[in-house]
């Protein structure tokens, strides 16, 4: 039986190592890695030369675009960078599979819906587009749609980074509640994440199924920050966290945010016959990953 070969771009960031991590693992598929460096191909993902010769190099079967500029003040401080990388770079992508008769998944968001609290956005909801972040992911989202080998995923995740110095919001709040300290927590800012290692597993899967379009991939529900961290801590410590609320509103930013971004996930559900994971789920998958990190 022929192997899958998947080239994984942004290998090194909290969605990347997971997509290593489930590939890596499945005798199915052939893996093979692009980052800034220690990677199959070490690119820097706006050069158009150098990202056509690793594709062609590496003769994926599948794509993935796991390569974002994410932080959201940083994307306003250069927008030109945030449209290149998070909008430019999918166009290009999408073009250089088309050529080699390559699927294609580009990896999204869901910071695009603002001021209706815990509510379920599907597909086809009307989107805000309140800073350059949104703008050049949904740009992104565009340029990828443009072939029709592209399956775009809207979604929110949380997880595992491993770097010193650069903890994800998991890591920071668990470092927090480790330390007993007070924590501030949004009771305005909604959202429907994911564990990185799940939605490693939908990809694999939709990506199996050949799956194109336009799908959200997410937790069933939206809870606040302050209902995730309080799940967190008593899953992880038995023990409620020290916390203030606070309001998403209220944070000394310039950029403007979306507060509701709960995705419906209805549609993915009935592509794959599968049952997307509520808030426990989502705990669970990151206790287990914590507990064999610390093996």
């Amino acid at each position: 039986m022929r192997q899958t070969r998947v080239l994984v771009l942004g290998a090194h960031g909290m969605l990347g190592q997971a997509l290593v991590r489930r590939f890596s693992a499945d005798p199915g598929a052939v893996l093979v890695t692009a980052a800034r460096q220690e990677a199959d191909f070490c690119l820097d993902v706006t050069d158009d030369a150098a990202l056509a010769a690793a594709v062609s190099a590496a003769r994926p079967d599948v794509v993935i675009n796991a390569a974002a500029v994410t932080n959201l003040a940083a994307a306003e401080r250069d927008p030109g960078l945030a449209y290149r990388v998070n909008a430019r770079f999918a166009g290009v992508l999408a073009e250089l599979c088309r050529t080699a008769g390559a699927r294609f998944v580009q990896v999204s968001t869901d910071h695009y819906y603002t001021g209706d609290g815990a509510a379920l956005h599907d597909e086809a909801t009307p989107v805000r587009l309140l800073n350059e972040y949104a703008r050049t992911k949904y740009a992104g989202e565009a340029f990828a749609l443009a072939y029709g080998g592209s399956l775009v995923l809207r979604t929110n995740i949380v997880g595992f980074r491993y770097q010193a110095g650069h903890p994800t919001f998991v890591e920071w709040a668990i470092g927090e509640l480790q330390a007993g300290r007070t924590m501030r927590l949004f009771d305005d800012f909604y959202t429907s994440s994911m564990t990185v290692r799940q939605l490693a597993d939908v990809i694999a899967a939709a990506a199996g199924r050949g799956l194109t379009g336009l799908y959200n991939v997410a937790a069933r529900h939206a809870v606040t920050k302050e209902q995730f961290v309080v799940a967190l801590s008593e899953t992880f410590f038995g023990r409620p966290p020290v916390y203030e609320r606070a309001s998403v509103h209220g944070m000394p930013s310039p950029v403007q945010r979306a507060d509701s971004l709960g995705l419906d996930t209805r549609r993915i559900e009935a592509a794959l016959g599968i049952r997307m994971p509520e808030l426990p789920d989502v705990i669970t998958s990151l206790k287990e990953e914590w507990n064999e990190h610390a093996v």
